[in-house]
């Protein structure tokens, strides 16, 4: 079954990551730029969680008043049989999991991430191959186009402008298609004639 993408702002939430080894890492990495404050609970850690920024290292077993005040828990232990007591325990108290590896397990599934500046894209194949995922997300990486950041940056500066000055939505969406083309050839930021 194919799952629904929700982009979801993180900013300020509170991420919970249960183990200690290169999967929990790896979770770890990739949620950092999104802005979220992020504990992870394990008796080891290996040592690339020292160099994580602003994470929280719990250096034991995760116990269950772990769980207070989480707005997300990602469950990355290895003992199968501790990653579902988490998921049922944090589905009790309606708080979003994934369980890695375990995707019956999951409220939602992490996907393999491309994050450019303003753009973010997710790429999931419903837990069937996160080789696949990891591929298309490559793939997808790979053709965009030169200052990707400098273009959106420039979509987002412009887009007031328009939706002021242009009342017909169908005239501003011909509009906004223009302005984009004129920034992807441009690398980033259009002269001011052009636009």
């Amino acid at each position: 079954m194919a799952y629904f993408p929700m982009f979801v702002d993180l900013t300020g939430k509170n991420v919970l990551v249960i183990g200690g080894g290169a999967v929990a890492l790896r979770k770890c990495e990739k949620l950092l730029p999104y802005g979220c404050e992020i504990t992870a609970a394990a008796g080891r850690f290996l040592p690339g969680f020292i160099s994580l920024p602003g994470v929280k290292l719990i250096f034991r077993a995760v116990e269950e008043g772990d769980l207070d005040g989480r707005d997300m828990v990602i469950a990355a232990t290895d003992d199968k049989s501790v990653n579902r007591y988490l998921a049922e325990e944090c589905r009790r108290r309606r708080i979003p999991v994934n369980v890695v590896d375990d995707e019956k397990s999951c409220d939602f599934l992490f996907p393999a991430l491309v994050m450019r500046g303003r753009l973010s894209a997710g790429f999931c194949t419903g837990g069937a191959s996160p080789t696949a995922s990891a591929h298309f997300a490559h793939e997808f990486e790979e053709s965009l186009p030169d200052g990707i950041e400098e273009i959106l940056e420039f979509m987002a500066g412009i887009r007031r402008r328009v939706i002021d000055y242009v009342p017909d939505q169908r005239r501003r969406a011909r509009i906004f298609a223009l302005l984009f083309a004129a920034a992807v050839e441009a690398g980033g930021e259009p002269d001011e004639e052009t636009v």
